[in-house]
């Protein structure tokens, strides 16, 4: 069998990000891994210049290398999804697989995958992609809360400012009152604060503020100077997780949850990242959740891989959002199971009947981002048994010292989260560099609460 996987691009900012990007283990190590789990399959690689660090490696020159017994094709930047079509189908696949990664300020890639996917069923190939409308709906923050709501999933209160009606106020002087504010100040100020206000567009935590009463909220959103449309949105209370969805229709896996980090404002914590998993503690309502899960994926059409953030009061289970692509938690999730987040993804769309849908069978793991100041012992630390994976970046951003490097580490395998936390500590005496005491300390409370 002919498989195309094929990852698309459209910001400078992932391109800039390879500059200084390596993983352990290398992109070629985990193709090696992938086609010895599938020796009759032929693997093609089509994707963009400079932005498919997730898929090949780079040499000396920042130029893709082709993983050993893979084929690469490398279409420009500015390749658009025609583009792609063509190359693809001239590969004649038996199927091709959607593999994008986030690709920067606007997380929209998925877009462009769902859209090569239909035009590739067009021509008679069958593809694996997200759904047009899984894209269309979780691409923009205040269509994936209309959308959710409507299907009566549990979402957070909110209200929505589009960028027409601050941008026709500030320009047309025969405007003396924007009514559309009005109606907007009045929602926000019937919701219950704190409130996050951020761009109903961006990628991850970009550009969120959170609000604590309502004369800090508008004047945040009366202060804002680029246009675009802003959601509004109630803190969601309780504990804050992470988990993904996997596979194609009538064949999902729902992972159980990873327990995530917040930030002083009570946002997760993009700087440190630290997760660890699986929840499953019955006090959490796992399988309801996983029950939940599953009808979004059918509901919606996802098909490869989706990651779901999300709150726990303590009775419930709410959506935070929804990202229908590759993510850092594709990575984690995968340790579960002693895979890596590549894999994953074509084993999934491939069908391949291995059930990984049983909490029992997933390992206890731990994944953080941190600031390294010495490669030397990030690199020295590989050789750790519990280490699943690392992976090393840009210049971490916010700091002074541009010498440090931001830095993702995976450690899985353990038993319980006890003896995760021991490790963790051994770890931390021996690398100090890399393991900070943050996540020493997230360690040993995951080992108390669970």
């Amino acid at each position: 069998m002919k498989v195309v996987v094929y990852g698309t691009n459209s910001s400078i900012g992932f391109i800039r990000y390879i500059n200084d990007f390596s993983s352990i283990p290398t992109m070629n190590e985990q193709w090696q891994q992938i086609r010895r789990h599938f020796e009759n399959y032929e693997f093609t690689i089509v994707a963009t210049r400079g932005a498919a660090s997730h898929l090949v490696d780079y040499d000396e020159n920042k130029m893709e290398k082709a993983p050993d017994g893979v084929k690469l094709i490398i279409l420009p930047p500015s390749a658009e999804a025609d583009t792609y079509v063509e190359a693809i189908r001239k590969e004649a696949p038996s199927i091709a697989i959607a593999a994008s990664y986030f690709g920067g300020a606007l997380d929209w890639e998925t877009l462009k995958d769902a859209l090569i996917a239909e035009e590739l069923r067009a021509v008679g190939i069958r593809a694996v992609s997200n759904s047009m409308f899984a894209a269309e709906t979780f691409f923009d923050k205040w269509t994936t809360h209309r959308v959710l709501t409507e299907k009566g999933f549990p979402v957070a209160k909110a209200t929505h400012i589009p960028a027409v009606y601050q941008k026709i106020a500030k320009e047309n002087p025969a405007l003396f009152s924007n009514v559309y504010l009005d109606l907007a100040f009045h929602r926000i100020r019937q919701m219950e604060f704190p409130v996050i206000i951020k761009a109903s567009s961006t990628s991850g935590s970009s550009g969120i503020f959170v609000a604590k009463d309502f004369e800090s909220a508008k004047e945040n959103i009366l202060s804002r100077e680029e246009l675009a449309d802003l959601i509004i949105e109630e803190m969601l209370k309780g504990e804050q997780f992470g988990t993904e969805i996997h596979g194609t229709k009538g064949n999902y896996t729902i992972l159980p949850p990873f327990k995530c980090t917040v930030d002083e404002q009570g946002v997760l914590d993009t700087r440190h990242k630290i997760k660890y998993g699986p929840i499953t503690d019955e006090k959490y309502r796992i399988e309801e959740l996983r029950s939940m899960l599953r009808r979004l994926a059918e509901e919606m059409g996802i098909e490869g891989c989706a990651q779901v953030d999300l709150a726990f009061d303590g009775d419930k289970w709410s959506i935070i959002e929804v990202n229908p692509r590759l993510s850092g938690m594709t990575a984690a999730s995968a340790a579960l199971e002693s895979r890596y987040a590549l894999e994953v993804v074509i084993e999934s769309c491939l069908d391949k009947g291995i059930n990984y849908d049983a909490p029992k069978i997933m390992e206890k793991c731990i994944a953080f981002g941190t600031p390294v100041q010495s490669l030397d012992e990030l690199y020295e630390m590989k050789n750790e048994p519990h280490i699943k994976y690392m992976e090393k970046g840009s210049p971490a951003f916010g700091m002074a010292d541009t010498k440090n490097y931001a830095a993702t580490v995976i450690l899985g395998g353990f038993a319980t989260f006890e003896e995760m936390a021991d490790e963790m500590e051994r770890l931390h005496k021996k690398y100090p560099n890399v393991i900070g005491e943050r996540a020493v300390a997230d360690a040993k409370m995951a080992a108390e609460n669970q």
